[in-house]
């Protein structure tokens, strides 16, 4: 057994003010963990429960039976609470105020509301004034990417911690992931899995050939391969979301910054890339950033990269 505050990558420093907010016996009741989805936001949140359930140690020992059954998630005195499809109901809402109801037998008790941002309204207010006036020695930690999806009403009866997205090196530490993946991750084990998946690979690299006719090839407008591809509105948003990132790296390679760069294993192409103006890589990028607004305000997606083209034409 161990502490699981242990194993959180970063955010360390946040841990340390948490925990000793716990020692001196002044914690906050309703904790509002915002920040990047897959960053340790969660892990973050059950190592604090297991600290505050265990009956030896305000930092929790990691080894008594408390410690044990709040690592696997099955302590009697910690509730964990998750969408039901795409909301929290008001039924969740409702086995939360049950659950508080109950003796406690452990001392504190802990409810982590994951994705509070899909809390319905009903749910919600139904936890206002729980959350607001939490019973002693309860403690609720909600977790969400930012406050901007949660009520007034919620963020107001909140202490608000801000997650930063981690370090590539504390990535590094727990993948043997690509160099360019974990540079492409912005700091989120959830999105650097996500690149590692064998589809989304495959259409990273469709997104590279595809960039790399739009760039060379004069008749790029008759060729029926990339109209094919951009079919798919959802496939066609994440090529454009690759190829601003591949002109971002043509960017740093031509300002000398290729510490920047972020796809490494695509050097060759960027070099390419990198042998256009400025001018027509910063148009193209912000072009290819209104593109993808546009695919997602449901335009017809090869309408959409006509338009590009034609009002982007490259020149070396």
């Amino acid at each position: 057994m161990a502490r699981l505050l242990d194993f959180v990558l970063g955010h360390q420093e946040t841990i340390k003010k948490l925990v000793e907010s716990f020692e001196q016996g002044k914690p906050g009741q309703t904790y509002l963990f915002v920040g990047p989805s897959g960053i340790g936001k969660k892990m973050t949140a059950l190592g604090l429960a297991q600290a505050l359930l265990c009956p030896k140690s305000p930092r929790g020992c990691g080894l008594c039976p408390s410690c044990f059954r709040a690592s696997q998630s099955v302590h009697e005195g910690l509730k964990i609470v998750t969408p039901s499809g795409p909301q929290i109901k008001i039924e969740q809402a409702k086995e939360i105020i049950e659950f508080l109801s109950l003796r406690s037998l452990s001392g504190n008790r802990v409810i982590i509301i994951d994705q509070a941002q899909l809390l319905n309204q009903q749910a919600a207010n139904s936890l206002l004034k729980t959350l607001e006036e939490p019973p002693a020695g309860t403690f609720f930690f909600l977790i969400a990417p930012s406050v901007s999806g949660l009520m007034a009403t919620i963020r107001s009866r909140s202490r608000i911690v801000s997650f930063k997205p981690l370090s590539d090196a504390d990535l590094a530490k727990k993948t043997k992931a690509p160099a360019w993946a974990v540079r492409s991750a912005h700091g989120s084990f959830e999105k650097l899995a996500q690149l590692q998946d064998g589809p989304e690979q495959e259409v990273r690299q469709k997104a590279i050939d595809i960039l790399q006719l739009f760039v060379e090839d004069k008749d790029f407008l008759l060729n029926e391969i990339w109209r094919t591809e951009f079919k798919d509105r959802v496939q066609g948003q994440r090529f454009l979301t690759y190829w601003v990132s591949f002109l971002k790296d043509a960017v740093y390679l031509q300002e000398g910054v290729k510490e920047q760069v972020v796809n490494l294993d695509q050097v060759e192409m960027i070099k390419v890339l990198a042998e256009f103006s400025r001018d027509f890589l910063l148009n193209l990028m912000q072009k290819a950033l209104r593109a993808e607004q546009a695919f997602g305000a449901n335009r017809d997606p090869q309408l959409v990269v006509e338009e590009l083209y034609i009002t982007s034409r490259p020149t070396p």
